[in-house]
């Protein structure tokens, strides 16, 4: 029987794509800047290249990024703040194009949102 490897050493293969998983919760109404402290102290912020969003508020939530609507930590985007994506109770979706999660905000129902931040939706060779 094959014995799992529990590290690279000595291997060609490694896995650079660094995964997170996180949970927060929405206050009713409230734009909300998703976060996740990254490795280097760097401030709030995971990097990615993708963040996957799966609403669990049990009602509607809005989410956008930084150039497309209502930004938590800074200025509006957009003209009026309409170019979000609206995700029903259940629903997920997958930004793409991002650096760090903090690119991405969430306005809606109040409740748990969960977000996995990596670098590609793929195993790269």
């Amino acid at each position: 029987m094959a014995i799992p490897p529990t590290s690279n050493a000595g291997s060609t293969y490694f896995n650079i794509n660094q995964c997170r998983t996180f949970s927060m919760i929405l206050a009713a109404s409230t734009l909300t800047c998703l976060s996740g402290v990254d490795v280097g102290g760097y401030g709030v912020g995971q990097p990615c290249s993708e963040v996957i969003i799966m609403n669990k508020t049990g009602g509607t939530v809005t989410i956008y990024d930084k150039n497309n609507g209502p930004f938590a930590s800074g200025s509006p985007k957009g003209a009026g703040g309409s170019h979000g994506w609206v995700l029903a109770n259940g629903e997920q979706f997958t930004y793409r194009g991002v650096t760090n999660v903090n690119e991405i905000s969430a306005y809606g129902t109040a409740g748990r949102i969960q977000y996995r931040t990596q670098f590609f939706s793929y195993n790269p060779r």
